[in-house]
């Protein structure tokens, strides 16, 4: 397993740091911030999407929004950079391969928390599709959003890779 035994013992490969070039960089410090403080390995699976391989996730399942944070979009607050992704998946990076296993996507968004606290930008995880500066912990915050939406009688979809930037202070 890669676990991180030193703090700053991960870096982002040159392929994770190409996709981040495509994502809002306040959210591209967030993810580089995060990858220093975490205890696991992670990768940048992906930030921008095409509307068509965003309408082909829906129809899969594995998207429930034809209006995605990762689609190609200008900031309103800073239109100077043009049509960006406000998303960006990651993937737990164990032994060479990406691991889906839930105990490293909450060791990666306890990374992004920190991060995200410290950098001042407010980051919603798609663990619990709530911001992350309102819980103690990602385990917490995935726990209350199982809880809620089994008391709603609604089946949860929990996206542990998924983080974007506020809608509200990142508006597009």
């Amino acid at each position: 397993m890669s676990e991180n035994p030193t703090p700053a013992a991960f870096v982002l490969g040159r392929r994770s740091k190409q996709r981040l070039a495509d994502c809002h960089p306040d959210l591209a410090a967030v993810v580089e911030r995060a990858i220093q403080l975490s205890k696991v390995d992670f990768t940048v699976l992906e930030t921008l999407r095409t509307d068509k391989r965003q309408r082909h996730l829906v129809r899969q399942g594995k998207s429930q929004t034809k209006n995605s944070r990762h689609l190609a979009r200008v900031p309103k607050n800073a239109p100077e950079l043009g049509p960006i992704s406000h998303a960006s998946d990651l993937g737990a990076w164990i032994d060479n391969t990406i691991s889906w296993e839930w105990e490293f996507y909450f060791l990666i968004a306890n990374a992004m928390k920190a991060a995200a606290e410290e950098l001042k930008v407010r980051i919603k995880w798609g663990g619990c599709w709530d911001y992350l500066d309102s819980y103690d912990s990602a385990e917490q915050a995935f726990q209350m959003y199982i809880d809620r939406k089994k008391a709603a009688g609604q089946k949860p979809f929990p996206d542990g890779p998924h983080f974007e930037l506020c809608w509200e202070e990142y508006p597009v």
